[in-house]
């Protein structure tokens, strides 16, 4: 789901998108090299929905993201890879500065979520616990 936590900090959050380059996935920020020169380090954090003996599981990494990585683009710093049009993952990029980081959550162009938002899917997960005592309010 877009907007899932990853961080919770005191920097500023980066606004990031999910984009193309050149007719390439890209994962878009609104910095600039400049604003990595001061000590500030860039993690990217990837989201990846599989499925374990028949079960649903999300798997978490991280990892720092190197200057030499970065794209410049006209619109701020750029990620650039296949791994981006996944409609399964989910990234974001987190800024860091010693212990402070930036409040980011998930970019993704997974949709998949929207077919448990409706009336009609809270009213199917009611009744496969009506084991217990639930009541739907209006």
């Amino acid at each position: 789901m877009p907007d899932i936590p990853v961080s919770e900090g005191k920097l500023l959050t980066v606004k990031q998108r999910l984009g193309e380059v050149d007719g390439v996935a890209a994962l878009i920020v609104d910095l600039q090299k400049k604003d990595l020169s001061r000590g500030l380090r860039l993690w990217l954090y990837s989201a990846e929905q599989c499925f374990e003996y028949d079960t649903p599981r999300v798997n978490f990494q991280f990892r720092e993201v190197r200057n030499n990585e970065l794209v410049e683009t006209t619109g701020g710093l750029a990620l650039v890879g296949d791994e981006f049009a996944d409609d399964n993952r989910g990234w974001a990029l987190v800024l860091t500065d010693g212990k402070r980081c930036s409040t980011q959550g998930i970019v993704t162009r997974c949709t998949l979520y929207k077919q448990y938002t409706t009336q009609e899917a809270l009213l199917a997960a009611a009744k496969s616990h009506s084991s217990r005592k639930m009541r739907i309010i209006s």
